[in-house]
């Protein structure tokens, strides 16, 4: 039973490990999505173009879901 609980855990780990890097790579595409169009990172309008990207294309992605 304990042997059962282990695997479980650490392949919780490690489903867990892949979501935050996965999840880290899309925000750092939105964030060279809006630099490339010209928008100067660092401003409010910057924020706001990675904030909206990012949240856009989650949506479509999870579209399914719903």
């Amino acid at each position: 039973m304990s042997r059962i609980m282990l695997i479980c855990s650490f392949a919780a780990l490690l489903w867990s490990c892949g979501t935050a890097s996965a999840h880290q790579s899309d925000w750092a595409q939105a964030r060279l999505a809006c630099a490339d169009v010209g928008i100067a990172p660092g401003s409010g309008a910057f924020g706001q173009c990675v904030f909206d990207l990012y949240y856009s294309l989650w949506d479509e992605q999870n579209e399914f879901e719903r």
